[in-house]
């Protein structure tokens, strides 16, 4: 039994581990792919940018040179000698051969503007065909993620119900003791929330197992917690960050999840300094239900408000 439960305790986490490994270098190598993507994209967009510039400013050049063109032009037209008319000549012939430099500059310009403008294209339908490549492996890799996570719950409610159908022969029997709920906790969590809530819980008349109350010297521990499971009606989950860290809570959320197969909702979530992504990313499950929030009540306030749901026939939502 507890060689199979410790197994049971490690699924989740080495398959964590090993599907985060093969899943962190393909997408590193994405991510660096896009990158450099963007960052040419980037250039491109400069490189554009000062080729206009220099287009523009090759324009105004040529337009004042063809402004002396029609300058010398008209000199030309109002030379009285010979010598005026062979200067004016010259200095049209000079601006002429100004303005078709302009204009090979410009057309030179405009090429390359032309190929920049094309490798911007193509780079910016690379992107997008990245991006949405990208979206399709994330959307992807999510779904065999919750399908993983699905196949992994399910394999651990089996073997946690056939773990305790055989356990059974050997709990001694007893008077089974009727609890309104089960606290499942982690030991860091004890003094700061999990103690005082009990205390309360027990003064507003509610009868809770809570391992200081239950367990007595020479108790088995597992055998314990099993009783404390079958005979309780609740269980009150304390999620925080050291339960997700911990192989004794997951055994007795395992066991309440077990429960609810029979059909009735007994898991009322308490969540101790996490938010909601937090439960999300240990139990997508556990992170759509209703819980209170240590940070949003008191420790009496949750009292009050728990013990008015262990006091209902049934479970009732927080």
């Amino acid at each position: 039994m507890g060689s199979m439960m410790a197994g049971v305790e490690a699924v989740g986490d080495e398959f964590g581990i090993a599907w985060c490994r093969r899943l962190a270098r393909p997408n590193d190598v994405v991510r660096s792919v896009m990158s450099m993507a963007a960052s040419r994209i980037r250039s491109l967009l400069d490189d554009i940018s000062r080729i206009q510039r220099k287009i523009a400013d090759i324009s105004r050049d040529e337009s004042r040179a063809s402004e002396r063109v029609a300058s010398a032009t008209r000199n030309l037209s109002r030379a009285s000698s010979r010598s005026q008319m062979e200067s004016a000549q010259r200095d049209q012939q000079r601006q002429q051969d100004e303005v078709a430099r302009f204009q090979r500059r410009r057309a030179d310009e405009m090429k390359e503007l032309a190929r920049k403008q094309e490798d911007l294209a193509r780079y910016q339908k690379d992107f997008q065909k990245e991006q949405e490549q990208e979206m399709k492996k994330s959307q992807d890799i999510i779904k065999r993620l919750e399908d993983e996570s699905r196949r992994r719950e399910r394999t651990t409610i089996r073997q946690f119900e056939s773990a305790l159908h055989r356990s059974r022969d050997e709990i001694v029997l007893e008077t089974p003791i009727s609890y309104s709920a089960f606290i499942s906790h982690a030991s860091e969590d004890k003094e700061e929330l999990v103690r005082p809530l009990a205390d309360e819980l027990t003064r507003l008349g509610s009868k809770v197992w809570y391992d200081e109350f239950a367990l007595r010297i020479g108790d088995s521990l597992r055998r314990s917690i099993d009783r404390g499971l079958a005979n309780s009606r609740f269980g009150i989950v304390v999620l925080s960050p050291s339960f997700f860290a911990k192989n004794w809570p997951q055994y007795e959320l395992d066991g309440l999840v077990a429960k609810e197969q029979q059909g009735h909702k007994v898991i009322l979530p308490l969540w101790h300094r996490v938010s909601k992504d937090d439960v999300m990313k240990y139990s997508p499950t556990l992170g759509d239900r209703l819980a209170l929030n240590t940070a949003m009540y008191t420790v009496r306030e949750l009292a009050a408000k728990l013990h008015e749901v262990l006091q209902d026939d049934g479970p009732a939502p927080l």
